[in-house]
Protein backbone atom coordinates (compact mmCIF):
# COMPACT_ATOMS: atom_id res chain seq x y z
CA UNK A 1 0.00 0.00 0.00
CA UNK A 2 1.42 3.66 -1.14
CA UNK A 3 2.29 5.91 1.64
CA UNK A 4 0.79 9.24 1.77
CA UNK A 5 3.98 10.97 0.03
CA UNK A 6 3.93 8.20 -2.57
CA UNK A 7 -0.31 8.75 -3.51
CA UNK A 8 1.15 12.53 -4.25
CA UNK A 9 0.69 12.99 -8.13
CA UNK A 10 3.14 15.13 -9.02
CA UNK A 11 2.11 17.51 -11.63
CA UNK A 12 4.39 20.40 -12.41
CA UNK A 13 7.92 20.01 -11.40
CA UNK A 14 8.78 22.63 -8.68
CA UNK A 15 10.45 25.89 -9.55
CA UNK A 16 14.07 24.55 -8.86
CA UNK A 17 13.86 22.02 -11.24
CA UNK A 18 12.68 23.68 -13.93
CA UNK A 19 15.31 26.36 -13.34
CA UNK A 20 18.34 23.63 -13.08
CA UNK A 21 16.90 22.30 -16.59
CA UNK A 22 17.25 25.96 -18.18
CA UNK A 23 20.95 26.14 -16.29
CA UNK A 24 21.96 23.09 -17.56
CA UNK A 25 21.35 24.08 -20.57
CA UNK A 26 22.89 27.46 -20.64
CA UNK A 27 25.86 25.69 -19.19
CA UNK A 28 26.10 23.09 -22.45
CA UNK A 29 25.46 26.02 -24.71
CA UNK A 30 28.42 28.16 -22.40
CA UNK A 31 30.92 25.55 -22.98
CA UNK A 32 29.88 24.79 -26.58
CA UNK A 33 30.29 28.93 -27.28
CA UNK A 34 33.44 28.88 -25.53
CA UNK A 35 34.59 25.57 -28.09
CA UNK A 36 33.58 26.92 -31.23
CA UNK A 37 35.55 30.68 -29.96
CA UNK A 38 38.60 28.61 -29.55
CA UNK A 39 38.33 26.71 -32.46
CA UNK A 40 38.58 29.52 -34.61
CA UNK A 41 41.14 31.38 -32.86
CA UNK A 42 43.17 28.80 -31.77
CA UNK A 43 45.82 30.20 -34.22
CA UNK A 44 46.65 33.05 -32.19
CA UNK A 45 46.49 31.35 -29.07
CA UNK A 46 49.06 29.38 -30.17
CA UNK A 47 51.33 32.33 -30.98
CA UNK A 48 50.82 33.70 -27.87
CA UNK A 49 51.67 30.38 -26.15
CA UNK A 50 54.61 30.15 -28.10
CA UNK A 51 55.83 33.97 -27.91
CA UNK A 52 55.29 33.63 -23.90
CA UNK A 53 57.13 30.06 -24.39
CA UNK A 54 60.06 31.93 -26.08
CA UNK A 55 60.37 34.71 -23.88
CA UNK A 56 60.45 32.18 -20.98
CA UNK A 57 63.45 31.32 -22.28
CA UNK A 58 61.91 27.29 -22.83
CA UNK A 59 63.66 27.04 -26.42
CA UNK A 60 62.66 22.68 -26.70
CA UNK A 61 59.38 23.94 -27.96
CA UNK A 62 58.75 24.92 -31.53
CA UNK A 63 55.88 27.11 -33.21
CA UNK A 64 54.82 23.78 -34.84
CA UNK A 65 54.55 21.95 -31.84
CA UNK A 66 52.44 24.38 -30.02
CA UNK A 67 50.23 25.00 -33.14
CA UNK A 68 49.74 21.37 -33.43
CA UNK A 69 49.09 20.91 -29.14
CA UNK A 70 46.20 23.82 -30.38
CA UNK A 71 44.65 22.03 -32.72
CA UNK A 72 44.02 18.84 -30.64
CA UNK A 73 43.05 20.73 -27.89
CA UNK A 74 40.37 22.53 -30.18
CA UNK A 75 39.06 19.46 -31.34
CA UNK A 76 39.31 17.99 -27.90
CA UNK A 77 37.06 20.79 -26.65
CA UNK A 78 34.43 21.56 -29.05
CA UNK A 79 34.01 17.57 -29.30
CA UNK A 80 33.70 17.55 -25.53
CA UNK A 81 31.58 20.50 -25.05
CA UNK A 82 29.24 19.30 -27.83
CA UNK A 83 28.75 15.62 -25.85
CA UNK A 84 28.27 17.55 -22.78
CA UNK A 85 25.64 19.79 -23.95
CA UNK A 86 23.68 16.80 -25.34
CA UNK A 87 23.96 14.61 -22.51
CA UNK A 88 23.10 17.95 -20.00
CA UNK A 89 19.62 18.37 -21.76
CA UNK A 90 18.76 14.76 -22.31
CA UNK A 91 19.49 14.04 -18.08
CA UNK A 92 17.90 17.72 -17.14
CA UNK A 93 15.03 16.55 -19.66
CA UNK A 94 14.64 13.10 -17.60
CA UNK A 95 14.91 15.07 -14.00
CA UNK A 96 12.89 17.47 -14.94
CA UNK A 97 10.22 14.60 -15.84
CA UNK A 98 10.80 13.23 -12.28
CA UNK A 99 13.38 10.56 -12.79
CA UNK A 100 15.75 10.19 -9.70
CA UNK A 101 18.04 8.37 -12.06
CA UNK A 102 18.71 10.77 -14.01
CA UNK A 103 19.33 13.47 -10.98
CA UNK A 104 21.71 11.30 -9.82
CA UNK A 105 23.42 10.52 -13.50
CA UNK A 106 23.62 14.58 -13.43
CA UNK A 107 25.08 14.36 -10.05
CA UNK A 108 28.03 12.31 -11.90
CA UNK A 109 28.02 14.15 -15.08
CA UNK A 110 28.54 17.30 -13.00
CA UNK A 111 31.94 16.38 -11.42
CA UNK A 112 32.82 15.36 -14.51
CA UNK A 113 31.85 18.45 -16.41
CA UNK A 114 33.04 20.60 -14.20
CA UNK A 115 36.43 19.61 -14.53
CA UNK A 116 36.52 19.25 -17.69
CA UNK A 117 35.40 22.65 -18.10
CA UNK A 118 37.74 23.87 -15.55
CA UNK A 119 40.80 21.99 -16.86
CA UNK A 120 40.01 22.10 -20.51
CA UNK A 121 37.95 24.16 -21.29
CA UNK A 122 39.37 27.19 -19.11
CA UNK A 123 41.17 28.59 -22.17
CA UNK A 124 38.13 31.00 -22.38
CA UNK A 125 36.23 32.43 -20.17
CA UNK A 126 33.17 30.57 -21.26
CA UNK A 127 34.40 27.37 -19.90
CA UNK A 128 34.75 28.86 -16.39
CA UNK A 129 31.19 30.23 -16.47
CA UNK A 130 29.70 26.77 -17.54
CA UNK A 131 31.61 25.05 -14.76
CA UNK A 132 29.80 27.54 -12.33
CA UNK A 133 26.70 26.85 -13.79
CA UNK A 134 26.88 23.31 -13.56
CA UNK A 135 27.77 23.91 -10.22
CA UNK A 136 24.26 25.79 -9.68
CA UNK A 137 22.69 23.65 -11.60
CA UNK A 138 23.65 20.58 -9.66
CA UNK A 139 22.90 22.31 -6.27
CA UNK A 140 18.99 23.13 -7.15
CA UNK A 141 18.67 19.41 -7.72
CA UNK A 142 19.45 18.70 -4.31
CA UNK A 143 17.12 21.55 -2.07
CA UNK A 144 14.58 20.70 -0.40
CA UNK A 145 11.61 21.32 -2.81
CA UNK A 146 13.67 19.21 -5.57
CA UNK A 147 14.09 16.16 -3.41
CA UNK A 148 10.43 16.26 -2.49
CA UNK A 149 9.37 16.09 -6.18
CA UNK A 150 11.88 12.89 -7.27
CA UNK A 151 10.42 9.59 -5.74
CA UNK A 152 12.02 6.99 -3.13
CA UNK A 153 11.62 4.03 -5.74
CA UNK A 154 11.66 4.47 -9.38
CA UNK A 155 9.49 1.70 -11.18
Amino acid sequence: MPTADEAVVRTDPPIAVRVSFWLWALAGLLGVVGAALFFVLREDWALRQYERLRAAGDAVVTAGQVSETATGLSWWLLVGSVMFLGFFLLLAHQARRGVRKARTLLLVLAVFGALFQYSVGRVTIYGLGSALVIIVAIGLLFTRSARRFFPVHDR
